[in-house]
C-alpha cells in the first residue's frame, strides 16, 4: 500500500493537497457504493441541453461546483471527457470546486466521482456541457428585429474563439433560400460590423460564422428578423363611367421610394413608371375604354432597384349613366309630391337619353353639353317605384341599363308594445301587438338576434288597428334579444319596427355525463381514436376538434387523429360538439393524454454493407441498406477492429496504411422525425495491402 498525493484548487482557489491510498498496481482503492454520485453544476457552462452562457467560450476558464451526498467524502476525481485534463479538489463541507478551462468548443463531457478517506473512487458523474464558438451579438437585442423591405442595418459582432479574421454570412428566408452571401473582414480585436440590406421580403434571418487565422469555420449564430414587404396602399376618387377618370394615390411604408410601377389587367403596354412627390406617395389617373372589373397591380422601387411587394387593386368601370334625386334617392323613402331627377352620361358622346318609370313607354330626353340632363315627375301612388335609364350616342350605341329604385310613403302606423317578454325557440307562440295604424292584411315579421325575419300570421285585429295578436313559428330561430317589424300591405317598401325587445330563448343544450375519451397508442406514427362520450338529451351528430397542449390542431377534425412528428412531447385532448336540431349545441373536451412519445425506431430489413474495393488507398462506400419505415436521414460512424474511428462519420471513407490488416465495420444509423433513432451495422471486411 502507497500513498498518492495530488494537488488541486481549493474553494478559495489555492493549491490544497489531497492524500489518497493506492494499491501496489497504483490503482485507488474502492468501496461499495452507498450515496448516489456526487452532484455538478457551473453558471459559466451550464449543463446541456440548457443555453450556453455566451460569455465563455474556448481558453476561458470556468468554475465548476461538485457536491457529495456522501459523509466520508475527502475529495472529488475529475476528467473532461476521455482525452482531457483531469484533476482532484478535496471536499470541504460536501463542496469542491475546480477551475477548468475548455479547449475546444462543441459538446462536451466532465466526469466526477467521489473520493473517499480509505482512497475509494465511487460512481461518476456524467456533466455534459457546451461550448459554443459562434460569433457574438454586441446588442443581443438585434435578434427578432422588424424592418422594412430595402431598410438596410449594421450588425455588431464579436468573436466567439481566438484568432478571428473574418466573419461569412448567409441572408435566407424560412425554407432556407439564400438571398445574398457575404465576407466581412474583423478588426485586430476580432469584432466587425455586418451591414446588409432587406432585398427581398421573404428574407427572415441572417446566419454568421467566424473564420480564425488557421480556418478553422466557429459554429453559427442565428439572428432572426421580419421583414416588411411594404405593399403599396391605395386609395381612389371614383370617376363617372368612361367620361370621367377614376383618380388613385399609391403610398408605400418603404423608404424613399424613387419609383411606382403601374400595370393594368397584366398587359405589358399600359406600364407606367411614376415619380413620387416629395411625401412619397404617387397619383395617377386611369379611363378604361371598355367595361367590366379590371385590376391593377402596382409595387415600388428605391435606388437601389429593391421592389416592394406588389399590391393588386380590383377596380369596375361601366358606361352606365348616373340617376341622382334628393326627391326620389336610391333605395330610400320619398313623399308623394312632384319632384326631378338629373342624369349624368357614363359613356363619351351621349347625345340623348332614354328612360322609363315603372314599365310605362320610354321617353327621350337630349343630353346637354355637359352630358347632363334633368326632367320632373309626379308620382301618381304611394310604394315601391323604378326608373330605367340608358343613354345613347350619334351613331346609335347604348349604354348599359340604370335601375333607379326608390319608395314612396304615406300611411302612418307604429308598433308601441309585444307580449310576452319572453319565448322559447322550437315552436309556435301567440304575439300580442300594440299601436295605431295596423291592418290586418299588413306584413308582421319576427326579427330574431341573426336578423333572419320570421313571418308571422295575423289571427286578430281590434281596436280599429290598435291591438293586434298573430302566430309565429320559431323554430330554429336564433336565440337573443328579438323585435317586431310591421310593413303596411299596400306600401312595398315601407315599414315599422318596434323600438323595444323581447327576449327568445334555446332550449337546453345536450350535456355530457360521461366525458369523451381517446384510445389508442400515443406516439408518433399511430392513430388514436375518441369516443363521443354519453349526453343528454341524445346528439343526433357530432362534430370533433383535436388540440396539442390546448391550442387546436389545424385540420384536426374527424374522430380519430394519425400522430405526426409535429406532435411529439404534446399532450392530446379532443373536444366534442353534441348537435341535436333545434338545440344549441353542446361541448365536452376529454382529458389529456400523456405526452406524445416517440414512435418506433426504424429497423433495418436489409443490413448495410461496405461497398468499393477494401485496400490501401481506396475509398470504401456504405451502401445504408433498407429501412423500414423509411428513414428521413443517416448518419455513419466507421469502426477498425471494433473501434471507433475519429472523424470517420461520412458516407465515404479513403482507407489507409495504418488500416492495412484490420477488420473494417460501418454503422449506419437512421434517423426519422419524431422517432428514435436506429442503427444496424454491416459484416467486417479486411483492409487489404
Amino acid at each position: 500500500m502507497a500513498l498518492l498525493t495530488v494537488t488541486a484548487l481549493g474553494s478559495s482557489g489555492g493549491a490544497v493537497a489531497v492524500v489518497a491510498p493506492v494499491s501496489a498496481a497504483g490503482t485507488t482503492l474502492q468501496s461499495a457504493q452507498t450515496v448516489r454520485p456526487p452532484a455538478v453544476s457551473s453558471d459559466e457552462y451550464p449543463m446541456y441541453p440548457n443555453s450556453p452562457n455566451l460569455d465563455y467560450t474556448i481558453g476561458m476558464a470556468g468554475t465548476f461546483r461538485f457536491l457529495t451526498y456522501g459523509t466520508d467524502t475527502v475529495a472529488f476525481a475529475w476528467r473532461l471527457g476521455d482525452d482531457g485534463p483531469s484533476g482532484t479538489v478535496p471536499a470541504v463541507d460536501r463542496l469542491g470546486y475546480a477551475s477548468i478551462t475548455p479547449v475546444r468548443a462543441g459538446l462536451q463531457t466532465l466526469y466526477v466521482r467521489d473520493m473517499t478517506a480509505d482512497g475509494a473512487q465511487l460512481t461518476e458523474t456524467a456533466y455534459a456541457f457546451k461550448v459554443d464558438d459562434g460569433p457574438r451579438l454586441v446588442d443581443r437585442g438585434e435578434d427578432g428585429a422588424t424592418m422594412v423591405v430595402g431598410e438596410s442595418r449594421t450588425v455588431r459582432l464579436r468573436p466567439g474563439r481566438p484568432d478571428v479574421v473574418s466573419y461569412t454570412y448567409s441572408l435566407r428566408d424560412r425554407v432556407h433560400k439564400t438571398y445574398n452571401t457575404g465576407t466581412v473582414a474583423a478588426r485586430p480585436d476580432g469584432t466587425a460590423d455586418l451591414t446588409w440590406t432587406a432585398t427581398h421580403h421573404e428574407i427572415d434571418n441572417l446566419l454568421v460564422h467566424s473564420v480564425s487565422a488557421d480556418g478553422t469555420v466557429s459554429a453559427s449564430r442565428y439572428v432572426s428578423y421580419s421583414v416588411d414587404g411594404a405593399a403599396p396602399t391605395v386609395s381612389r376618387i371614383p370617376g363617372v363611367g368612361w367620361v370621367e377618370p377614376t383618380t388613385f394615390t399609391a403610398r408605400t411604408r418603404m423608404a424613399n421610394p424613387v419609383e411606382y410601377v403601374v400595370t393594368v389587367n397584366s398587359d405589358e403596354n399600359s406600364r407606367q413608371i411614376l415619380t413620387p412627390a416629395a411625401d412619397g406617395s404617387a397619383t395617377f389617373q386611369l379611363m378604361p375604354s371598355v367595361r367590366g372589373t379590371h385590376y391593377i397591380n402596382i409595387f415600388a422601387r428605391d435606388a437601389a432597384g429593391v421592389q416592394t411587394n406588389s399590391a393588386i387593386i380590383l377596380w369596375s368601370v361601366s358606361n352606365r349613366p348616373v340617376v341622382t334625386s334628393t326627391d326620389f334617392p336610391s333605395n330610400g323613402v320619398g313623399r308623394v309630391w312632384p319632384g326631378t331627377f338629373t342624369f349624368t352620361a357614363g359613356m363619351p358622346g351621349t347625345t340623348e337619353f332614354r328612360y322609363r318609370i315603372n314599365g310605362a313607354p320610354s321617353i327621350a330626353v337630349p343630353a346637354g353639353p355637359d352630358g347632363t340632363a334633368t326632367v320632373s315627375w309626379t308620382p301618381p301612388t304611394d310604394g315601391a317605384h323604378e326608373v330605367l335609364l340608358w343613354s345613347v350616342t350619334a351613331t346609335g350605341s347604348t349604354s348599359d341599363v340604370t335601375e333607379h329604385r326608390f319608395q314612396l310613403k304615406r300611411r302612418l302606423i307604429a308598433l308601441d308594445h309585444v307580449t310576452p317578454g319572453s319565448v322559447t325557440t322550437g315552436e309556435v307562440h301567440l304575439l300580442e301587438l300594440t299601436g295605431y295604424g295596423m291592418h290586418k292584411q299588413d306584413l308582421i315579421e319576427v326579427i330574431p338576434s341573426d336578423g333572419k325575419p320570421v313571418p308571422a300570421q295575423v289571427h286578430h285585429l281590434t281596436g280599429g288597428g290598435a291591438m293586434m295578436l298573430v302566430h309565429a313559428d320559431l323554430t330554429g330561430v336564433a336565440t337573443g334579444p328579438a323585435t317586431v317589424r310591421l310593413t303596411p300591405h299596400d306600401e312595398l317598401g315601407s315599414s315599422v319596427t318596434w323600438a323595444g325587445r323581447f327576449q327568445i330563448v334555446a332550449p337546453p343544450a345536450p350535456k355530457a355525463t360521461k366525458l369523451p375519451a381517446i384510445t389508442g397508442t400515443v406516439a408518433v406514427g399511430s392513430t388514436v381514436k375518441a369516443s363521443t362520450g354519453t349526453w343528454t338529451p341524445s346528439a343526433t351528430s357530432y362534430k370533433y376538434q383535436w388540440a396539442a397542449n390546448g391550442t387546436a390542431i389545424k385540420g384536426a377534425t374527424s374522430a380519430s387523429l394519425k400522430i405526426t412528428a409535429a406532435l411529439l412531447g404534446k399532450k392530446l385532448t379532443v373536444t366534442v360538439t353534441a348537435i341535436r336540431t333545434g338545440h344549441p349545441n353542446g361541448k365536452a373536451t376529454s382529458k389529456a393524454t400523456a405526452a406524445v412519445a416517440k414512435g418506433k425506431a426504424p429497423k433495418a430489413t436489409k443490413k448495410p454493407k461496405i461497398s468499393g474495393t477494401p485496400k490501401v488507398g481506396r475509398k470504401v462506400k456504405a451502401l445504408v441498406g433498407t429501412w423500414s419505415p423509411k428513414a428521413d436521414s443517416y448518419k455513419y460512424e466507421w469502426r477498425l477492429n471494433g473501434k471507433l474511428i475519429k472523424g470517420a462519420t461520412g458516407k465515404t471513407l479513403k482507407l489507409t496504411s495504418k488500416m492495412r490488416g484490420k477488420k473494417l465495420t460501418v454503422t449506419v444509423i437512421a434517423r426519422k422525425a419524431g422517432h428514435a433513432n436506429g442503427q444496424a451495422t454491416s459484416a467486417k471486411v479486411t483492409v487489404r495491402r
